[in-house]
């Protein structure tokens, strides 16, 4: 039985990679059918052998099972999440291209790179060896790097794609040379044996391999400042966008949440995410109002939140963090392919925020924040929270909610309709704040410092009021000078174009 379950285990992440070599001999029509067969199939095993391993415990197989360094692949609750969140997106997004690419010449590499890609993503979700992640992670950039190149004749599309290319370089060795210092120290590739040594106090030089580790989860996630080869990549086809966006981009918050129980003894490390998470949260969210087109707002959207996920793990929260993957996947998806919707739709009237609506939203904000939490903890006292200061983004989202809705619609729609939705707004996002330790509880980090709680509430006090006074701002001299900048993204991406015509000159047409 258990070796029945261990080759469908195998099956889930080899049926996309199969498809995506049988791919490039087969007709368009033949590929599309292909592509979408093998990950409906991945999708159907990976809802069945989740529910074993819900019911019966991880489930294992080892790949190579002689020798002392076994390859194996776990679905455990983490690989589980993933493998169903990625097999799904995957599905969608392959259908999606069989009506977006048609007639498209180039539809059978197209399903070729776009399965093999989705084959790499559930090997990566997979993999219970050190080893076989970083192969994992190398292909599945490098067959991203062949989808950008969609449109080979765009000298866009190849300016953009080199430069995410050479990110992802420095991600990679980032990963290799962690990887390696991880086999000198422990003397083995498995996860498990890893953790478990870790865990007995085998800590030494860890700080530093914790530190290559972050640095790699940075890149491959466009933290701030090596952000900007995501938003050039807008000329590869949308399905790609959309794949790369909802599932590829998180592959930085997977490996944090993943090795947790590695960086939870490198509370130091943890706490330089958290700032540079809220540094990116907080570029993202500002460049995003000011670029003029779906698909570049929606990719400084992504930019912020995956700031936001940085944040979540470097202060320790990584059931939320994984919350924050999934919800975050299915949305940027829907968003991405919905986008060609929004063409011609008009924009939403910006709405001057009253005083009176700023001191409702900001009260009932706190009030319903703060007493969330003290509930929780009266009935449940044993529950453990996260950190406190991710209470902050929520009161302050409430905040501007109820402030637009107040200073839009009247006192008596915001009092009457938009509290009740507050309050169960915030008891949902409380709820799931509590149980995110539950569903993964990841390792135990240290409370992080003074410093750190004060900085990250002032940035999220900060957006707040830049947001609400936005609308006064922009009729400013120094509001409209700082528009133009925040639309060329404060100019960082035009500094790595050039450090990359430099490195990576591209040929001059004839």
């Amino acid at each position: 039985m258990e070796s029945n379950l261990g080759l469908l285990l195998l099956a889930v992440p080899l049926l996309p990679l199969l498809a995506g070599l049988l791919c490039r001999g087969s007709s368009a029509r033949a590929a599309g059918g292909l592509a979408i067969l093998a990950a409906a199939g991945a999708v159907v095993l990976a809802l069945g052998l989740s529910a074993v391993a819900l019911t019966r415990g991880a489930v294992q197989l080892r790949l190579v099972p002689w020798g002392p360094e076994p390859v194996s692949l776990v679905l455990d609750g983490v690989a589980a999440i993933m493998t169903l969140l990625v097999s799904f997106l995957g599905l969608t997004v392959i259908k999606f291209s069989s009506r977006y690419l048609w007639g498209d010449a180039l539809q059978p590499r197209f399903y070729s790179w776009m399965s093999l890609t989705l084959g790499a993503v559930l090997t990566l979700v997979l993999a219970g060896n050190l080893l076989l992640i970083l192969v994992a992670w190398v292909a599945m950039s490098l067959f991203l790097h062949r989808l950008l190149l969609h449109f080979p004749h765009r000298p866009g599309a190849v300016f953009s794609a080199r430069k995410k290319f050479v990110v992802s370089r420095l991600g990679d060795a980032c990963l290799l040379a962690a990887v390696l210092l991880v086999h000198q120290r422990y003397g083995t590739w498995e996860l498990e044996r890893i953790f478990r040594a870790a865990a007995a106090g085998q800590v030494t030089g860890l700080p530093a391999i914790c530190a290559l580790l972050a640095a790699c989860a940075a890149l491959k996630s466009a933290q701030f400042p090596f952000h900007s080869w995501l938003p050039d990549t807008m000329e590869t086809p949308t399905p790609v966008s959309a794949f790369m966006h909802a599932g590829i981009i998180n592959a930085g918050g997977f490996l944090v949440v993943r090795l947790s129980p590695l960086l939870a003894h490198a509370p130091a490390v943890l706490w330089a995410l958290a700032v540079i998470g809220s540094v990116t949260a907080a570029f993202g969210a500002v460049v995003m109002l000011a670029q003029p087109t779906v698909k570049r707002a929606l990719a400084f959207s992504t930019i912020a939140q995956m700031g936001f996920m940085m944040l979540q793990c470097g202060l320790g929260a990584f059931g939320l963090a994984l919350m924050h993957i999934v919800a975050h996947s299915l949305y940027k998806a829907h968003a991405f392919l919905h986008a060609g919707s929004g063409v011609g739709s008009s924009p939403r009237a910006v709405i001057p925020l009253k005083p009176a609506g700023l001191g409702f939203g900001g009260v009932s904000a706190f009030m319903l924040v703060t007493g969330g939490v003290a509930l929780l903890k009266h009935f449940q006292p044993a529950i453990i929270l996260p950190a406190s200061v991710l209470g902050m983004p929520l009161a302050v989202a409430i905040a501007y909610g109820l402030a637009r809705l107040w200073s839009g619609a009247g006192a008596a729609t915001a009092v009457t309709r938009g509290l009740p939705v507050a309050v169960g707004f915030t008891g949902v996002a409380l709820l799931l704040h509590a149980a995110s330790p539950r569903l993964f509880p990841g390792g135990s980090t240290p409370a992080p410092p003074l410093g750190l709680t004060l900085f990250v509430a002032l940035v999220f006090a900060g957006l707040f009021l830049f947001q609400a006074f936005l609308w006064r701002f922009r009729t400013l001299p120094l509001g409209r000078a700082f528009y133009v900048h925040a639309l060329n993204g404060f100019y960082v991406g035009a500094y790595a174009n050039r450090a990359l015509a430099r490195l990576w000159p591209q040929p001059q047409s004839p």
